[in-house]
């Protein structure tokens, strides 16, 4: 497919999935975007290998995204890379000529084996750490730790997660299909200046 950053191979983004500026997207391989997926314009996203975004999810704000190797995003999952200031630092919304606004907009960063639960909300600025679940309906307003189970709005940590489980299966799984050409880990996140 011509027009993406970076398109690995056995990519099935289905017919009516809508990604604006694929030329800002990156994909790696085994990776499923499911109809009536949203991917707004965004200054770069990628999305690993053996990623699904599920149907209804969105990746939105125009900030950077980064999904990880084996993450998932599942169905209504709401990724938000910016968003207006609703404290009243500008008016808000899409109509609003930029100089009258006040956008914040950040990156959102999906660590590999991390799964984002079903109409959950991640806002702009959140790391989710390695092996992270994200419950149904939760609301992430700040990093969340590796390997451990998020629930609630706002999201807390509820018990750990089997790291030396899903980490053989990724093991067997390479022995037997072969390991990717390129890992997709996250990037170290940014500190403020």
């Amino acid at each position: 497919m011509d027009g993406w950053a970076s398109l690995g191979q056995d990519v099935r983004i289905h017919s009516f999935a809508r990604i604006i500026h694929p030329e800002s997207v990156t994909i790696g391989d085994h990776v499923i975007v499911d109809d009536f997926v949203f991917i707004g314009r965004h200054e770069a996203l990628t999305l690993g290998n053996y990623v699904h975004v599920a149907c209804h999810a969105s990746i939105t704000g125009g900030g950077r995204c980064y999904v990880s190797d084996f993450a998932g995003i599942s169905s209504g999952a709401r990724i938000l890379t910016g968003t207006d200031d609703f404290l009243g630092g500008g008016l808000t919304g899409p109509t609003i000529p930029p100089e009258f606004r006040c956008v914040q907009r950040s990156e959102v960063i999906i660590g590999a084996f991390a799964i984002v639960g079903a109409n959950a909300v991640v806002l702009p600025g959140v790391r989710i750490g390695e092996g992270a679940t994200i419950g149904a309906g939760a609301v992430v307003t700040r990093d969340v730790e590796p390997w451990m189970v998020y629930a609630g709005a706002p999201a807390r940590p509820i018990k750990p997660r089997a790291k030396d489980t899903i980490l053989r299966y990724e093991q067997e799984l390479y022995a037997r299909y072969g390991r990717p050409a390129k890992l997709f880990r996250p990037p170290a996140k940014e500190r403020a200046a």
